[in-house]
């Protein structure tokens, strides 16, 4: 692969870090601002105090996520450029490798707590206390059904980057 070739990939691959992390920052926003309401309600502790964790979860995250995938300045040319595309190319690819650990795990001890209190403090009053149960469920198996789509959708992303890294 020429020089040319690395820097052109290396330009690509850090707009689409940068982008990504821009989409996540926004998304992280409004996740607080969603959250914010849950914790200010005071009809069930634990409803709150899932938000609440959820809300420092966000946080957490943003932190990782820079800290994990920002990406440094492109050199010019020569053996720097091409160490330095592989760096970032292992960088994101460890990232996205650990993502269960840093990204997904901060988020289950809200989740939880937000289900509990769902479960034993704040029923729908429109609902039986059976279909709120089972609407209660129903809503826990699909966030760990996205928790698994989002592993796996970056476990690929990682296989993607070690070809990549592999073509180098």
């Amino acid at each position: 692969m020429s020089l040319a070739e690395i820097h052109q990939k290396a330009l690509k691959l850090e707009r689409g870090v940068r982008w990504r992390n821009i989409r996540e920052y926004v998304a992280s926003v409004i996740v607080v601002a969603f959250f914010t309401p849950v914790l200010l309600h005071r009809e069930s502790w634990m409803m709150q105090a899932g938000a609440a964790l959820i809300i420092l979860a966000t946080a957490f995250v943003a932190w990782q996520m820079h800290r994990r995938t920002a990406t440094n300045p492109i050199p010019e040319a020569g053996q720097a450029l091409r160490d330095h595309h592989r760096q970032t190319l292992i960088r994101q690819r460890d990232a996205l490798r650990s993502v269960g650990w840093w990204y997904m795990a901060p988020f289950a001890p809200g989740m939880v707590l937000l289900m509990m209190g769902r479960w034993f403090q704040s029923h729908v009053s429109s609902r039986s206390l059976a279909m709120d149960h089972l609407a209660i469920l129903l809503a826990s198996g699909f966030v760990v059904l996205v928790f698994g789509g989002i592993w796996w959708l970056n476990q690929l992303g990682a296989k993607r980057l070690q070809q990549q890294i592999d073509e180098l």
